[in-house]
C-alpha cells in the first residue's frame, strides 16, 4: 500500500475543481495541492475553501502547457499519489473562434502531465472530459456504453481526443488507472453558499448567464 497521501488537482480553483477539493478534504484523509494559473477564476476561490474546511490549500499558479513548469512541480512534490486533471478551456463557443487556442492547451497541458505521473510512477489518473463526447446522439437515455459520435466543437473534439489519448497510455502502462468523467451539465453551489460557478470571463453555462 502507497504511504503517499496527496491529490494533485489541477484546475483547483474552478467550478468542479473546487467543490471536488472540498469533498476530498471534508469526506478523506488525503491533502490537496491545486494547479491553477487563474485563467478563468480566482485566488479568492482558495479563501472560501479554507473558510469552509478549516484548511489552507496550496495553489501553484503555472501554465499546464509549459513542460519545464509541469515537471519542476513533480519534482517537488514527491508526496502525489494521484491526478484529477480539470484544467482546461471550456467554451463551446470560444472553441469555435479559435480552434488552436483549445486544440493547443486542452491537448498539450493533459500530454505534459500525463507524461510526468509516467516518470514519477503515479498511477492514478482521473481526466475531466463531458458530455460533448457523444455529439448529436438521438438515443436516449445516454449510457458509458453509448458510442461516441462526431464532435460538434473543436472543445468537443479536444475531449474525445483526450479519452483516446488516456486508453492508449492506459494500454502501453498497464500499471495506471485511468477514469473519464462525462459531466452533462454540472450546476449547483456548495450548501455554505461561498462556493458556486464564478467565471472571470464570459459565462456561456445557463446558470451562471442566468445569475448575472
Amino acid at each position: 500500500m502507497s504511504s503517499k497521501n496527496t491529490i494533485l488537482v489541477t484546475g483547483g480553483a474552478g467550478y468542479i475543481g473546487s467543490h471536488t477539493i472540498i469533498e476530498i478534504l471534508e469526506t478523506t484523509g488525503y491533502s490537496v495541492i491545486s494547479v491553477d494559473n487563474f485563467s478563468n477564476s480566482s485566488a479568492e476561490t482558495f479563501k472560501r475553501i479554507k473558510s469552509i474546511t478549516g484548511k489552507k490549500v496550496k495553489n501553484i499558479e503555472i501554465d499546464l502547457c509549459n513542460k519545464k513548469e509541469v515537471e519542476k512541480i513533480f519534482k517537488l512534490e514527491k508526496d502525489i499519489l494521484g491526478v484529477i486533471h480539470f484544467a482546461a478551456f471550456k467554451s463551446v463557443p470560444e472553441s469555435v473562434e479559435n480552434p488552436y487556442k483549445y486544440y493547443h492547451n486542452n491537448i498539450n497541458s493533459l500530454l505534459n502531465v500525463l507524461e510526468n505521473c509516467l516518470k514519477f510512477n503515479i498511477n492514478n489518473f482521473i481526466f475531466s472530459s463531458s458530455c460533448s463526447v457523444y455529439g448529436n446522439i438521438d438515443k436516449l437515455p445516454v449510457k458509458e456504453t453509448s458510442p461516441l459520435g462526431k464532435a460538434e466543437s473543436p472543445y468537443a473534439y479536444t475531449k474525445q481526443v483526450g479519452e483516446e489519448i488516456l486508453k492508449d497510455y492506459s494500454q502501453a502502462n498497464e500499471q495506471i488507472k485511468t477514469i473519464a468523467l462525462r459531466y452533462f451539465n454540472p450546476v449547483g453551489a456548495h450548501l455554505s453558499g461561498l462556493i458556486g460557478e464564478s467565471p472571470i470571463n464570459k459565462a456561456n453555462n445557463l446558470v451562471p448567464i442566468i445569475t448575472n
